[in-house]
């Protein structure tokens, strides 16, 4: 039987996502914004760690106002993705494709045709949510891996919003490396966000000029399947325009042992997160402890 707490928030999400589907979408960009700020105030911790992440990546880079200010900005982009994805039903499969601008589609092509699949590498940056229903909408077979919601009903019910996109969903759970394998093994893409504190310690690795642990399995999936790395990122532009920004695909190479090989896919798509959010700070995730070494 659900918990009480657990049907409220439910219920809360349902109500949200009701609402949200009666704006236009101008509105819709606003109510976020707007949902954003609230997040802002009554989050005071979330809101020190952005800070504190800022000022640790950035240091004396930027002043403090401006610091401030994205983090403020930061919160405004989660309100924004969230209310976005309430809408996939309403944007529908084919629009998302619409309001996407592009480059690198070759690259989807090209792995498709070699048979291997591919791992589409992203950050939680921008609509992170959006750059996956993209990629199912120009008609390429998507799994993405996602955490479990700690509220059952509301994990199914975002669960729903996700494959209505045309994406499949795998959740992270003692059976997520058998899914992933199946997926690759079928020429399917898998999609993850791999930008995150790893607590295995496996990989440490700079990150802004920081010592971070990051996660090895991506560049451990490529080295062993021998399939390319499509690193992409999802940058908001307008409250009806997105644009997915490519990184060349990553390939293992012969020439190096596993983890050599490893450690060198996974510093060159590191790099390219960090060169692009160096350039749009306010659209990252900043609100959870990325250093924690």
């Amino acid at each position: 039987m659900a918990k009480i707490s657990h049907t409220f928030e439910y219920l809360l999400a349902r109500g949200g996502i009701s609402f949200a589907n009666l704006l236009s979408a101008k509105s819709a960009d606003s109510f976020g914004r707007g949902l954003g700020n609230l997040f802002h105030l009554l989050l005071p911790k979330r809101q020190q760690i952005a800070y504190d992440n800022l000022q640790k990546a950035f240091g004396d880079e930027l002043p403090e106002d401006e610091k401030r200010l994205i983090t403020k900005k930061v919160f405004q982009s989660i309100g924004q993705t969230y209310i976005e994805l309430a809408r996939f039903q309403k944007i529908g499969q084919e629009a998302i494709s619409e309001i996407i601008v592009h480059d690198g589609m070759e690259n989807f092509h090209k792995a498709k045709k070699e048979g291997n699949g591919a791992i589409v590498l992203t950050s939680h940056f921008g609509n992170w949510e959006i750059g996956a229903a993209w990629v199912a909408s120009e008609g390429f077979e998507i799994d993405v891996l996602v955490k479990v919601q700690s509220n059952p009903l509301v994990d199914k019910l975002v669960t729903n919003l996700r494959e209505q996109t045309g994406i499949n969903v795998i959740p992270v759970h003692q059976s997520t490396l058998r899914d992933i394998v199946k997926a690759l093994r079928q020429n399917r893409f898998v999609a993850i966000a791999a930008d995150q504190h790893d607590p295995s310690g496996n990989l440490i690795l700079d990150f802004f000029g920081r010592k971070a642990s990051i996660a090895r399995g991506p560049a451990s999936f490529a080295k062993k399947h021998n399939c390319p790395i499509l690193p992409v990122m999802s940058k908001r532009e307008s409250y009806l325009k997105h644009r997915i920004i490519a990184h060349s695909p990553i390939y293992p190479s012969s020439d190096l042992d596993v983890e050599e090989d490893i450690k060198r896919m996974t510093i060159e798509y590191l790099k390219f997160f960090e060169d692009v959010i160096r350039q749009y700070p306010e659209q990252w995730m900043w609100t959870h402890r990325r250093w924690k070494i």
